[in-house]
């Protein structure tokens, strides 16, 4: 949705942008910085932007902080980044140009050179299974039924090459706004996947989940409600232990030049339901999203992000790299 016109380089659509909301009102609530707002019908905003969270828990509590912002000099969206090893890690990027999946090998500095190009395939995310297999899932088009669907594969070591492809039977539905698939390893062994899906109305974007029914990751039933609603997009697990998860997000452009994209920071007990500040992260002067980012050894994450101006229409999407410290 964050990138319509780049979408006719690929013929599939990525799903999902950002933008923020901070101080939480409503006619008859006023919610402070010390005090707990329970999303029902409460109304949060942010610079005269209005959000309404339903199923979202929003908690005032300390939040994450953006620093080391830096442009990567690169065009892309929807990056998903690996580790390699102590000194190098693995960018996967849309690209216009190299009209692809773009695969960069980089050090910890974001310096970065090409190993190659992944054909057809869009919104990559990785996962090494317990047994060992190194799986990936990304949108595709399906040649049959013409719809946007996320499929998985088995993908090689270094990322270039993929097989045994299989639709898990999840689509667009029609809906632009869909997609950005994001993989991440339970605690049990099992995969969940995120996704942004059933969008309705402005900013009607909704976070989804799918829970594996095995360890090997390639059968999976949808986990009941909505993890996010309201507009929250491009969702990106960076923790998922037991009682302890941490997430970043984005939000919908559809506010834009008003309302930017931005970068918001969430918590979790089961990946299920979030709690966050309702506050965004991210300067206001340019639109963040598609976040991803790894855990460095000090404990903080390395984020890197698209990022565009605040504008309507046709945008440059440029990757740019920042540091996460969490609360």
């Amino acid at each position: 949705m964050k990138k319509i016109l780049f979408l006719a380089l690929v013929t599939v659509s990525c799903g999902g942008s950002s933008s923020d909301t901070v101080d939480s009102t409503t006619e008859e609530t006023t919610t402070t910085q010390q005090e707990t707002t329970t999303q029902q019908e409460t109304t949060t905003t942010q610079q005269e932007t209005t959000t309404t969270q339903q199923e979202t828990t929003t908690t005032v509590q300390p939040d994450a902080v953006l620093s080391n912002i830096s442009n990567m000099n690169t065009r892309g969206v929807s990056p998903h980044m690996e580790i390699v090893d102590s000194s190098t890690l693995r960018v996967f990027y849309s690209s216009l140009d190299v009209m692809g999946l773009a695969v960069d090998l980089c050090d910890y500095e974001l310096n970065c050179t090409r190993q190659g190009v992944v054909n057809r395939v869009q919104d990559l995310t990785l996962v090494e299974t317990v047994d060992g297999v190194r799986r990936g899932y990304y949108v595709e088009l399906n040649p049959n039924t013409k719809s946007k669907e996320i499929y998985t594969a088995v993908f090689s070591e270094d990322g270039l090459t993929y097989s045994g492809s299989k639709s898990l039977g999840f689509s667009d539905g029609g809906s632009m706004a869909w997609g950005v698939p994001d993989a991440v390893l339970l605690p049990d062994g099992r995969v969940r996947l995120y996704w942004v899906a059933e969008s309705s109305g402005m900013r009607g974007e909704k976070i989804v989940s799918a829970t594996s029914d095995t360890t090997d990751g390639t059968n999976f039933t949808q986990d009941p409600g909505y993890r996010l609603e309201n507009g929250y997009v491009d969702f990106e697990v960076l923790r998922a232990e037991e009682n302890n998860w941490e997430a970043v997000f984005s939000y919908s452009p559809e506010g834009l030049p008003r309302i930017p994209q931005s970068i918001f920071y969430g918590t979790s007990e089961d990946g299920l339901t979030w709690e966050f500040t309702g506050s965004s992260i991210s300067p206001m002067d340019m639109s963040y999203l598609d976040p991803t980012g790894i855990l460095l050894d000090n404990g903080t994450y390395l984020i890197v992000s698209s990022v565009a101006p605040n504008a309507l229409g046709d945008r440059d999407y440029i990757l740019y790299s920042m540091i996460l410290t969490t609360p």
